[in-house]
């Protein structure tokens, strides 16, 4: 069993390598084998006390065992399955036994074996017998991590269609996501950490923890300690033994939750007054349920302040305050990115609304009116928290006119982006486990992110005109210019997304119905533009975009809120290494670059779109 259920794996893993994924395998295991390089080379570091090195990798091992644990909330369910034998005359231990065969024959279970290589290069340093000792600890480290996976494969698909799985899955989203974009950060606290070592608190803490143990052993087996190796490796054999038990008796169909969101009573209240008598109210009030009970809008409401509230958090491992006031902006402009496949995800229940004539206005103004309600009291509570927090006054104008018109703007903008770049995936009847089995959004999201940032621009550059002439009328007199800019957007951008679904609605129901794969095969969509580009214009499309995110906001926008507010940390801002009169000089070379990229990926797009048409 476990020989047929290997050779299907690996005939499933050549698939993905060379079928429509495999530049996602490609990239995924170029940037596991940067990561296993980074793990081996944490086992060669120098330090102060020998110790810190053994603390170091338990650090390393616990990330890497929560990124096995986190994963299937992304990757979803494996590809085989207990319910696809559940007709086959198969003990469930026989079949416990192959599909834990299988969970090894991956490229992530190679890239971690590789990176789990850095518990015998630990083991080479201390001597013979600790290399030995690292060898079985490394195994035991990769079954437990491997079973860890599968275990919160099975929560995460129980509790996928419920509303606490969503909440879960969401802050999940949002925590990722800042690992991903400030994790950076840990690199350059590295330095001190070998000098002076990690707190004994923090050390006992992270040997206790079962990705540990295997270090401890090996450390141990170098002291000639044989009591504390034989301990930590049998406490590993007997946890992943445990584990593999667990799971065994959890095979079979998910019971540990209900597949339905059920509304509350007073969820399902009939409207009343202007929800009632206008069009627009039906679908706001529509609109309000599905925020609440679809796991997938709950997931993208979730997520947008838990990525803000985190991501101004890190800034204070380093003693600065100067994101906190913008804790309310981030979250209107995560939500307006998290939305931005709005129509794609009601999947083929457009045709609703292409039934009742007249009704495209209506659906656009009551999504932007629940877009509006739900994210403007988050946004501008977190608002007025982050500026009482921070204590900057100087930060509030900053703060208060960016919040207004990225929520206008967002509002406008969710609509808009949802119905010119929609992107199909499965009907929510039909909802699956996990965000990655739902429509591929992400270039809408950054399409988004950097449209509801150019719709906050001028208002922006008032506040910054009143703070280089020192005029504080003029600084707090770009409040009510973001706003109005704000209004505008949404008002201009709300007509013209009626307008597009008023067009294209019977070809967006169609591109719903038949799926992104059969439209990029007919060539009928203008969704495949980009996969029909020349490749080396594809390569500059992204390379152009690449370099405009770096230039404009890490290292434009990041070192100009530093150097307004006077609370400055040089960390990897280019500017803030120079000496002072080149800072601002840089900052403004870093806003040209990044708009000349933007301008450069701009013009391929539109050029390429212009070609898709004719």
């Amino acid at each position: 069993m476990a020989v047929a259920l290997i050779q299907m794996k690996l005939a499933l893993i050549r698939r993905d390598l060379t079928g429509p994924r495999s530049s996602w395998v490609f990239g995924g295991a170029l940037a596991g084998l940067v990561l296993a390089a980074g793990t081996l080379t944490m086992a060669t570091v120098r330090a102060e006390d020998p110790g810190t090195v053994r603390d170091l990798l338990a650090v390393v091992f616990a990330i890497w065992a929560l990124g096995w644990m986190l994963g299937p909330a992304y990757s979803g369910q494996p590809v085989l399955r207990a319910e696809q034998f559940a007709l086959q005359p198969v003990p469930r231990r026989r079949l416990a036994l192959g599909l834990l065969g299988s969970a090894f024959v991956a490229v992530t279970t190679v890239v971690s074996l590789l990176a789990f290589c850095a518990l015998p290069v630990f083991g080479l340093r201390l001597g013979t017998v600790s290399a030995l000792v690292a060898v079985p600890g490394m195994l035991l480290q990769l079954a437990l991590v491997v079973l860890l996976s599968r275990l919160m494969g099975r929560l995460f698909g129980a509790l996928a269609r419920s509303r606490t799985g969503a909440t879960v899955s969401g802050v999940l989203s949002g925590a990722m996501l800042v690992a991903s974009s400030s994790g950076w950060i840990v690199f350059i606290a590295l330095d001190s950490v070998l000098a002076t070592g990690f707190s004994r608190a923090f050390s006992t803490t992270v040997q206790a923890l079962p990705s540990g143990w295997a270090v401890v052993a090996v450390e141990a087996a170098g002291r000639r300690d044989w009591l504390l190796t034989a301990l930590p490796l049998a406490g590993l054999a007997g946890l992943v033994g445990l584990l593999w038990l667990v799971w065994s008796r959890s095979l079979g169909p998910a019971r540990w939750a209900r597949s339905t969101v059920r509304g509350s009573t007073a969820d399902r209240a009939e409207p009343r007054g202007w929800a009632e008598k206008s069009d627009t109210g039906a679908v706001y009030v529509k609109e309000l349920r599905t925020w609440t009970r679809d796991p997938q809008r709950l997931q993208s409401l979730i997520a947008p302040p838990v990525f803000a509230v985190l991501s101004c958090l890190v800034p204070l491992a380093f003693g600065s305050t100067a994101f906190l006031p913008f804790l309310g902006a981030v979250t209107a402009l995560m939500g307006a990115a998290t939305s931005a496949n709005l129509y794609g995800q009601d999947g083929t229940a457009l045709w609703l609304t292409l039934l009742t004539p007249g009704s495209e206005r209506a659906d656009v103004r009551g999504r932007q009116l629940a877009w509006l309600v739900l994210f403007t009291p988050m946004a501008l509570v977190l608002t007025a928290v982050g500026i009482a927090l921070a204590d900057q006054p100087g930060l509030a104008p900053w703060a208060a006119t960016a919040t207004f018109a990225v929520l206008g703007g967002g509002a406008g903008l969710v609509p808009l982006t949802g119905l010119t770049r929609l992107a199909p995936g499965p009907d929510p009847r039909a909802v699956k486990n996990t965000a990655t089995d739902h429509s591929d959004a992400a270039a809408q999201a950054f399409v988004t992110l950097f449209l509801a940032l150019l719709t906050a621009a001028p208002a922006l550059a008032m506040v910054a005109a009143g703070h280089l002439l020192g005029s504080p009328s003029l600084l707090w007199a770009g409040v009510p210019a973001g706003a109005a800019t704000g209004f505008v957007a949404y008002l201009l951008l709300g007509r013209v997304a009626s307008g597009v679904l008023a067009r294209r609605g019977p070809e967006l129901l169609d591109l719903m119905r038949t799926g992104k794969a059969q439209q990029d095969k007919s060539g009928g969509s203008e969704t495949s533009f980009v996969k029909a580009m020349p490749r080396h214009r594809r390569q500059l499309l992204w390379t152009s975009f690449f370099v405009g995110c770096i230039a404009v906001f890490p290292q434009a926008l990041v070192p100009t809120v530093m150097k307004l507010s006077g609370d400055v940390a040089p960390l990897w801002f280019l500017a803030l290494h120079l000496r002072t009169e080149w800072q601002w000089p840089v900052i403004y070379a870093m806003f040209a670059i990044g708009v000349f990229g933007f301008a450069v990926a701009g013009r391929i797009v539109l050029t390429e779109l212009r070609a898709a048409r004719r």
